[in-house]
């Protein structure tokens, strides 16, 4: 990738894990609405689920922002996404039209989240402009500074 297509990932990036990490956040700052809102889906144990979710959705964000470890970013987000889309979501099972609409929407939009993060799969790693690339670049620096030093020491042997 050149500068400019660099730059636009980077910002590509950085909006999808803000939406995740937002939304992450949301799980934990209104604690008592979604837990309220996963009971009365019927699922057992809704704070529970509240807060792994919101975990998974701050997970999935810093990794993206950051770009440490990605294929972890798209399993916590993949681990979210699809069975909230599938069960908080479900609008076939909705008759009034309104609120059918509501939940098609939102269960489309997560689909496209799915398949948005999915393709960072496909991105070589690791990222340009991130936390994984700075690592791998500090190690191969400290690992060429131990070679420079061991082939000093030889020199100074063998003289």
């Amino acid at each position: 990738m050149n500068d400019i297509e660099n730059t636009l990932f980077l910002v590509g990036r950085v909006l999808v894990g803000f939406y995740f990490l937002v939304m992450g956040m949301n799980h934990f700052g209104n604690l008592e609405g979604m837990t309220q809102m996963v009971a009365e889906v019927g699922l057992p144990a809704p704070a529970v689920a509240v807060i792994v979710s919101g975990i998974l959705l701050v997970i999935a964000g810093m990794s993206f922002i950051i770009g440490y470890h990605p294929p972890l970013g798209v399993l916590a987000a993949g681990l979210f996404l699809v069975p909230v889309t599938l069960v908080i979501h479900d609008f076939w099972a909705i008759e009034d039209p309104v609120a059918r609409q509501q939940e098609l929407t939102t269960f489309l939009r997560n689909v496209g989240l799915l398949g948005s993060v999915l393709v960072f799969l496909a991105i070589p790693r690791p990222w340009p402009m991130s936390l994984d690339r700075f690592i791998q670049r500090r190690r191969f620096e400290k690992n060429f500074a131990e070679e420079e030093e061991e082939e000093e020491w030889v020199v100074e042997e063998e003289q």
